[in-house]
């Protein structure tokens, strides 16, 4: 799976909108039938999901809606993936499952939208917390995001005590998806539009704990975003640096520049940063 660090949602029945977001520098607009739409709305976004703009660069991915909602949603993505195997059309990259809570909704999924379609569940609630090694081992589960505005409100909890439950499924979605081999983590939203300061401490510090990228709301987020889920210099000089040192070593006893000692786990860290 390609690296992807910011992921953009755009309202899907505001076809000015979508057009503005796919010329962002996003790695990747989700173009959202969920929470984004009211219920009335929610049939002229399946609709517009056959005129979706093209993108000189970054991917694009749709979010469905749990239950009915989300079955409408899945037959519009079948006639997609229909439509590109006859006319040869460019589809979707890939698909966040709104308020996802079980494997046998996956395969739903799944069936409908075809094999090179990645999928991505929308980790929001304490059920799917609870059955997040089943979600996170699914064979179609490529990466999983983490929906903390509706976690928190199923969870009962409120700002700004309540931020711990936040906290701790951060790290049980990190330690899921590592064990499940899948692609670290996606972090929530930042609400705060106009903060970029608070933005950027923040996805720093979701980096920090394992974290690939996060969602944002506003094209103004992207290269903050994309910045803070990036190596620094700095970092990508000390990886080759401990690559290039461990290469070059005739036994296991291998010292960085710095004097710390350098041993497998330093070296996959630093194979990660290069990659």
């Amino acid at each position: 799976m390609t690296r992807l660090r910011s992921f953009l949602y755009v309202p899907g029945d505001r076809p000015d909108r979508v057009a503005k977001a796919m010329a962002s520098t996003a790695d990747a607009v989700i173009v959202d039938l969920e929470d984004a739409v009211k219920p009335a709305s929610k049939p002229a976004a399946r609709d517009a999901l056959r005129a979706l703009p093209t993108r000189t660069a970054g991917q694009r991915w749709v979010r469905i809606n749990a239950g009915v909602d989300g079955r409408a949603d899945l037959l519009a993505l079948s006639a997609l993936a229909d439509l590109e195997r006859g006319e040869g059309r460019v589809g979707i990259d890939g698909v966040v499952v709104a308020k996802c809570e079980t494997v046998d909704w996956l395969d739903e999924v799944a069936a409908a939208v075809g094999d090179r379609v990645a999928i991505a569940p929308l980790v929001e609630s304490a059920l799917a917390l609870r059955r997040l090694d089943a979600i996170c081992a699914h064979q179609r589960t490529v990466q999983c995001q983490l929906g903390e505005v509706d976690l928190l409100a199923d969870l009962g909890g409120r700002p700004p005590g309540g931020h711990a439950l936040v906290d701790r499924a951060r790290l049980d979605l990190v330690v899921a998806s590592a064990a499940a081999g899948i692609a670290a983590p996606i972090g929530g939203v930042h609400l705060a539009i106009d903060d970029l300061e608070a933005l950027r401490s923040t996805s720093e510090a979701l980096a920090d704990i394992g974290f690939a990228g996060r969602a944002i709301v506003h094209p103004t987020h992207c290269a903050v975003v994309n910045e803070a889920f990036s190596p620094t210099a700095a970092g990508l000089a000390w990886a080759e640096d401990v690559l290039a040192r461990w290469a070059a070593a005739s036994t296991g006893a291998v010292r960085a520049a710095d004097g710390s000692m350098i041993d497998e786990a330093v070296v996959r860290r630093a194979r990660r940063l290069t990659a």
